[in-house]
């Protein structure tokens, strides 16, 4: 084989190599999330307004990069607290976010919404993509399960994202939902209880 062919190889051996790593890495998170379930000692109060901030801006390189229009929308005056661990919080509300971009065609828009009611934190994200056929949307939150990949701007992942997703939103205590159309894009919803005033300075 020539260096070209040599090169080729290496480079699929490479993407090889990180998918089968993420792979393991996601595996490894679920079965930790699905061991201490029932385990929130770890949890502290966190800012939902700075974690949707950081999100943006670390998103902000792959917006642009699909030709897609990222923003956030606060319709909130006061920071929201919830009580949890900020680093599993972040990889839920990530995961969301890197679906809606891959999903959505360039020229399209995601936006993330967090507002509140009564009790409850509310974070969306909603896409302009390619949306979600019925028959999928009560299975997308299974494990290993995908959409179909011939409507993907690309090919990959193994269909952990919204298990993993779910799984920690039901470890705090919440609910993630999906309403979507096929064609007309989708609005994904997180639900978690908010830490009253006491508790957050505890």
């Amino acid at each position: 084989p020539n260096s070209e062919e040599i090169h080729s190889t290496l480079q699929i051996l490479k993407r090889q190599n990180y998918r089968l790593t993420h792979l393991i890495q996601d595996l490894l998170l679920l079965s930790r999330i699905d061991l201490h379930d029932a385990n929130r000692s770890q949890f502290q109060p966190c800012c939902l307004n700075d974690l949707v901030s950081d999100l943006v801006e670390e998103f902000a390189g792959s917006g642009i990069t699909a030709g897609v229009q990222l923003s956030a929308e606060i319709r909130v005056e006061q920071p929201v607290r919830v009580k949890g661990e900020e680093d599993q919080l972040y990889r839920l509300v990530a995961n969301l976010i890197s679906n809606a971009i891959h999903y959505t065609p360039a020229g399209g828009i995601v936006k993330i919404i967090l507002e509140t009611d009564k009790q409850q934190a509310i974070i969306q994200v909603q896409d302009t993509g390619i949306g979600i056929a019925p028959a999928e949307q009560a299975r997308i939150f299974d494990r290993f399960y995908r959409v179909d990949g011939a409507r993907s701007r690309q090919q990959g992942g193994a269909g952990l994202g919204l298990a993993i997703a779910q799984a920690i939103a039901i470890k705090h205590q919440g609910v993630l939902s999906v309403e979507s159309e096929l064609g007309q894009g989708s609005l994904f919803t997180i639900q978690l209880p908010i830490v009253s005033a006491s508790m957050a300075h505890s």
